[in-house]
């Protein structure tokens, strides 16, 4: 049991923040499928097979439980506009995004396909290497390297739209 709360306490901001920027801020959703997350962990760990990260296995999880989720309930942008709107101006939750442009990040990032928008997130906020983003996502080096690619370009663009530049 303390090694299960040690790992949670490790990894559930992590996993919480990818899920939240998937969802396009939605925390509610976000807690509820980090929730489920480490719930499929748990409930499958004696068959985890300790070949790589446990790390790695857990973003698996997660991007998994994330897409599965959008599957299911067929669910893109503009499921989340009027909770995201009501999220931002609400003063008694935790702001989303703090800052201007980093907003205006997160909604670049919002219009990606969910395809690229994973890779950017993991590649970019979490950290990882692509070697590991494609291991999670089930893609290869190379398409994950291209989605990558695509999606910042597309994230420029958009930003170029609002005149924004971090040059």
């Amino acid at each position: 049991m303390d090694a299960w709360e040690q790992l949670v306490e490790k990894y559930y901001d992590q996993i919480y923040q990818y899920c939240k920027r998937h969802f396009f801020g939605n925390h509610v959703l976000a807690e509820d499928l980090t929730q489920d997350t480490f719930m499929k962990v748990i409930s499958k760990i004696d068959s985890y097979q300790f070949s790589g990260s446990f790390f790695n296995y857990l973003y698996t999880v997660a991007v998994n439980t994330c897409n599965n989720f959008s599957k299911r309930h067929k669910l893109d942008e503009s499921s989340f506009d009027e909770a995201y709107d009501l999220l931002l101006n609400d003063q008694t939750n935790e702001p989303v995004i703090l800052d201007e442009k980093a907003q205006m990040i997160q909604q670049a990032l919002d219009h990606l396909p969910e395809y690229q928008r994973e890779a950017v997130i993991l590649k970019y906020y979490h950290e990882l290497k692509v070697k590991e983003i494609a291991k999670i996502t089930n893609a290869s080096v190379a398409t994950t390297q291209s989605r990558i690619y695509q999606g910042l370009v597309k994230m420029k663009q958009e930003l170029e739209k609002e005149d924004i530049s971090f040059e």
